[in-house]
């Protein structure tokens, strides 16, 4: 740079010998002009640090009613970081998730209820998630972090049940010998949380001398979409959705109804939780904070319909407050209990 600018004051030297003090002005103009395009010619812009980066494997139950409106918020805010889905039933992703402990396949399971994390511990990795402190419940390890809050209703087809005097309005109805031919659809619940839902809140209500009752009446799926789309395809005249899906189905005109049955109504806090060495830990918090972020849980008031476990959000337009139902309780601590009992009483619904 010295060398440079001593060829340009020699110039400007020389030219100011020739022509005098009238020139005078013009060279000292032609050195600032050339001090500035040293200078222009010798800096550099600041690179811009780059962002977080490479990919985060998803394992979730989740349909893509409910995954693309926030994977498409995901890679607004983290384009450089890819998202591989691995889609199942909850109980089929936890027992792979059992299976790969050595070598975790996945990194974050989103969704499930926080009873099956509960269940299973040493699968999860112990994270303190900056968004934890504005959820309705939290888990004091740090294993499980509440996301969104689920009731279930009873999913009546209107072209199958032309009456409304002919809708369930009470879970014990379900138990009335009347449902034996045509079949109430329940999702097995050693597959689908949604079923181990229905099936720990029901016997909870109840007993599971009732769980036997029902179960000569139902036709049991092996996951909660297939339990769905029974009653929205009129093969079986009743069954059970979770209330945002239900809720959406009904509001589009499909042929179904959705019932809070009066005498209880199932549900469960659906979390998330960081997959026990997990290859991409650091993008594995990342996803974990942002499905806990309020930007994300405005989608799912807004888009999704589904309630957020957030003390700072409303329930989406169009749903009632939960206060306006009687929640079941669970009285149950484990999952195994659960699908034992349930087990016993559905062999002896089938002999």
């Amino acid at each position: 740079m010295k060398r440079i600018w001593g060829y340009a004051m020699a110039a400007v030297m020389g030219a100011s010998a020739l022509t005098g003090c009238s020139s005078g002005q013009s060279a000292a103009t032609t050195a600032a002009a050339a001090a500035q395009t040293t200078a222009a010619d010798t800096s550099k812009a600041p690179e811009t640090a780059a962002g977080p980066s490479g990919k985060v494997v998803i394992y979730t139950g989740s349909g893509p009613e409910i995954t693309e409106p926030i994977y498409a918020l995901w890679k607004e805010k983290y384009p450089d970081i890819d998202i591989e889905e691995v889609k199942g039933g909850t109980g089929e992703l936890l027992a792979r998730i059992s299976a790969e402990k050595d070598n975790p396949g996945g990194d974050v399971l989103w969704g499930g209820d926080t009873f099956l994390y509960l269940s299973n511990p040493d699968l999860f990795e112990a994270y303190d998630s900056k968004e934890d402190a504005a959820m309705i419940t939290q888990d004091p390890d740090h294993k499980w972090h509440s996301y969104v809050i689920m009731p279930q209703t009873i999913l009546v087809n209107t072209k199958l049940l032309k009456s409304e005097a002919d809708y369930p309005k009470t879970l014990k109805e379900l138990t009335d010998p009347k449902w034996q031919k045509d079949k109430i659809a329940l999702a097995d619940p050693s597959k689908s949380g949604t079923g181990l839902s229905l099936v720990k809140g029901m016997a909870s209500l109840y007993d599971w001398d009732y769980m036997q009752q029902l179960l000569l009446n139902t036709e049991v799926y092996p996951s909660s979409d297939a339990m769905f789309a029974a009653v929205k395809d009129a093969t079986n005249p009743v069954g059970f959705i979770n209330e945002d899906l239900g809720y959406k189905w009904e509001m589009s005109g499909e042929p179904v109804k959705n019932i809070y049955p009066e005498d209880g109504v199932t549900y469960n806090v659906e979390a998330t939780g960081i997959i026990k060495g997990a290859k991409n830990m650091d993008n594995a918090k990342l996803f974990l904070d942002f499905i806990l972020s309020r930007d994300v849980h405005k989608v799912l008031q807004d888009v999704v319909k589904r309630r957020s476990a957030r003390t700072d959000m409303a329930p989406p337009e169009g749903l009632s407050d939960l206060s306006s139902y009687k929640l079941i309780e669970s009285k149950f601590n484990s999952k195994d209990e659960v699908l034992d009992n349930f087990t016993k009483a559905l062999d002896a619904a089938r002999k």
